[in-house]
């Protein structure tokens, strides 16, 4: 589904068949850059046949026990990631392909016999629903993991956050958190390792969590890339730990090794009698159709099946309590419940809320010699705000009971908005006669609201959507295949070092910088290794990189041709090392007659070498993008879209000019890219490389992945009152510009000052991976 951007991006009078005819066409043209086919040597050479060479060769064996002094990542580390992502993307194939998992069977499609590659596209949608079903099982067990790793976990105070942070404790080392040691022997499942691994790619909530939940053992510990690498089959990818890992994991955590043989109904607490209900994960199986639909009408009808359901991680979910009379819980009310119980310990243990750890450079107080001077207001006033008597009215209003004032937050909000607009009570909050709130102390109210809208989790954002967002990234790293590369090395080599500029440009307060794929997967790894990239990006940024979960489409075009601008300009090194139609528009808005004119040879070498060959936009090193979002509610977004697209319209017409002067190819606009991520092969349509075709289906989640509120006040956004100029147009995260909706699971605060846009709707040309992270001001 191309976004409104996006569509805009793409104008041909060409209907999609013909288009996808044509690229079919192109793909199987004997001029078509493409490996050669395979012949069967003749038979009287049998003799002096070389042995095939050895396509394992660059990661079969690893060197991975040596680490740099300050976790920096080396290329072995880089390459040992490469293969954890083969080996998920793997994973996705296997159960989205499975026929009848969890009662989705391909037969609500092909019993409507579709034809062509109507089919294939319905059955993908058929395997993502499994995989959104997988996926909410492995958050469970990832969660019954993480209790059994650490059961002795003791919550932090407010107080002990408060005074720690002032001495700079709260992040270092020490004899109370050591880190954990992981082998073949006690490696997690690899479900749990999916969750594990996108946790720690949200670095600044995964530190939250880690601090507020008493588990920096855990913040401590690297990915323990050698046992990984080891447990992953360099041929099959399959991950296969010992069994003696097996039998741990279920004698700690009383659940299966294996997600499929766990069982099929999830054990939940009712917030009000704290009776046990079991509920169904999923119940989708019961829903069908018999009905014939034209071939317009079945995608859509396909869609409203596999979004029935009431089961838990259904959208539609609901389940009574036993105990409590007319009591019907939903996922609205459990987000309510998570509030209230988080009050509820903040009222009796002093234990603070979600979202109120960091100041606006992201820091918990004093980290490696730099202090966040906003940090010690936005820790106390959200807490305090509830403390002084609100928190009490809130979880006594019927406590969730039907009729109360808590059941949605929607609801809390509105009692949230009325405590902020009585003066004397903000007078009691802030100990001080002026009740008006700075910039900072709003952002903090935004932020800690982030971490209850669309988000029942125990987690400071919703896992699973995490996950789903990743997923684009990891089908780019298997479609480019550098692991199979002959130059692998030194490939990795190169990325490491742009990487390392990167990080400089991000140093930026006023801008927001957004890497390529490339970048990404060295900047992914940095974030695997917590404690290193936490000092690491203070010490050459003066705050703590997010790696920011949500960004405007429009927002990351405009930043990226801003990076690509700064870089071009500080290394005399083009940015995009891509040949696409959006990277040679992009190149072309940023680069003057002038500059080309003066430009060095080292600039014009590199340049040459870009378009030297043509390139597959599938495996091209584009713009990262995964985690790009839609607003939801912005009735000028579309304005905003068109205006960019016609300022890169003309940028593109500029190109081609350009390339047909230069007796090159023009880039194309209309290409596709080939998708079998589900196990089933569908063409897709390359409008952007991060604007194109969602790689998920909405209405299959219970939170939407891939869409953010940014409107003051919206639902699942901020209170009102805490929006406006001065919060710098919305942008929750820090010093900077940015969107409202930054990088929470809810779209309304994200993780705080400093991060940087990380986006990606998806699929285009390039799209998947990483996105931007901006200095100071998030996106």
């Amino acid at each position: 589904m191309p976004s409104r951007l996006s569509k805009v991006f793409s104008r041909t009078d060409k209907t999609e068949k013909q288009k996808e005819a044509e690229a079919e066409i192109e793909r199987n043209h004997p001029d078509n850059p493409s490996p050669p086919p395979s012949y069967a040597p003749p038979g009287y050479d049998e003799g002096n046949i070389l042995d095939p060479p050895d396509i394992t060769a660059g990661f079969g064996n690893l060197s991975l026990d040596q680490k740099s002094q300050d976790d920096f990542p080396s290329s072995e580390e880089v390459i040992a990631h490469l293969k954890l992502l083969e080996c998920f993307y793997r994973l996705r194939q296997q159960i989205g392909s499975t026929d009848g998992l969890f009662g989705i069977n391909n037969s609500v499609v092909t019993s409507h016999a579709p034809e062509g590659d109507q089919a294939a596209e319905l059955l993908a949608k058929v395997a993502e629903r499994r995989w959104a079903v997988y996926l909410a099982r492995a958050v469970d067990r990832f969660d019954a993991w993480l209790h059994a790793l650490l059961p002795d976990a003791k919550m932090a105070r407010v107080s002990q956050i408060q005074s720690d942070g002032e001495k700079g404790l709260l992040c270092e080392p020490g004899p109370a958190n050591p880190p954990l040691r992981f082998g073949t022997h006690n490696l997690p499942p690899v479900d749990v390792m999916l969750v594990w691994h996108a946790y720690m790619l949200n670095p600044r909530a995964y530190l939250e969590d880690c601090l507020r939940l008493g588990r920096m053992s855990l913040w401590h510990t690297n990915m323990p890339w050698k046992p990984v690498a080891d447990c992953i089959n360099s041929e099959t990818f399959a991950y296969k730990p010992d069994n003696e890992a097996q039998s741990l994991f279920t004698a700690s955590t009383m659940l299966p090794y294996d997600n499929l043989a766990d069982a099929r109904d999830k054990a939940i607490v009712c917030p009000s009698c704290k009776t046990t209900i079991m509920v169904p994960w999923t119940t989708v199986s019961a829903y069908g159709t018999t009905e014939k639909f034209t071939t317009s009408m079945l995608p859509a009808a396909i869609d409203a099946v596999l979004s029935m359901g009431s089961g838990y991680c259904d959208p539609g979910f609901y389940a009574d309590c036993p105990t409590c009379p007319k009591t019907v819980w939903t996922h609205e009310r459990l987000k309510a419940a998570k509030f209230c119980g988080d009050v509820q310990l903040l009222l009796e243990r002093g234990l603070p809320l979600g979202g109120t750890l960091f100041g606006l450079d992201g820091l918990p107080g004093k980290v490696a010699g730099h202090k966040d001077s906003s940090w010690k207001s936005m820790n106390l006033l959200p807490n305090d705000l509830l403390y002084e008597g609100l928190g009490k009215t809130i979880v006594d209003s019927q406590y969730l009971n039907r009729g109360g004032l808590n059941q949605k937050m929607e609801s809390i909000r509105g009692v949230i908005e009325e405590a902020l607009r009585d003066r004397s009570y903000m007078r009691r909050v802030r100990q001080s006669l002026s009740t008006r709130l700075d910039r900072a102390q709003k952002i903090a109210i935004r932020r800690m609201m982030s971490r209850y809208w669309e988000n029942s989790s125990p987690f400071a954002l919703d896992l699973v959507g995490a996950v789903i967002r990743q997923g684009s990234f990891i089908e780019k790293m298997h479609n480019i295949d550098w692991l199979h590369s002959p130059a692998l090395p030194s490939t990795m080599g190169r990325l490491l070092t742009k990487y390392q500029r990167f990080v400089g440009i991000m140093a930026d307060r006023l801008h927001m910088a957004v890497p390529t794929l490339d970048v990404d997967l060295a900047w992914h790894t940095h974030q695997l290794s917590p404690y290193g990239y936490l000092n690491y990006t203070v010490a050459n940024t003066k705050q703590f990189i997010d790696h920011d979960d949500k960004v405007a489409e429009t927002a990351l075009n405009d930043a990226f041709a801003w990076t690509s601008k700064t870089y071009q300009r500080l290394f005399d090194e083009p940015y995009s090392e891509c040949t696409c139609w959006y990277c040679e528009a992009t190149r072309e808005s940023h680069t003057s007659a002038a500059s080309r004119l003066f430009n060095g040879s080292q600039a014009r070498t590199a340049n040459a070498l870009v378009h030297k060959v043509e390139q597959d936009p599938s495996k091209s090193v584009h713009i990262s993008a995964h985690n790009a979002v839609r607003p939801s509610d912005d009735a000028k977004y579309t304005e905003r879209a068109n205006k960019q697209a016609g300022e890169l319209e003309k940028a593109y017409l500029k190109a081609c000019a350009r390339a047909r002067k230069s007796g090159r190819k023009e880039p194309k606009r209309e290409d596709y890219y080939y998708s079998d991520a589900w196990g089933y092969p569908v063409y897709i349509p390359a409008y952007s490389p991060y604007g194109g075709y969602m790689p998920y289906s909405p209405m299959y989640y219970s939170v939407t992945p891939g869409c953010m509120a940014v409107g003051a006040g919206a639902v699942g956004n901020c209170c009102s009152g805490t929006c406006g100029g001065g919060v710098a147009a919305g942008s929750c995260g820090g010093g900077g510009a940015g969107g409202c909706a930054g990088g929470a699971a809810g779209g309304c605060g994200g993780g705080g000052g400093g991060g940087g846009g990380c986006g990606g709707g998806g699929g285009g040309c390039g799209g998947g991976g990483g996105g931007g992270c901006g200095g100071g001001g998030g996106g």
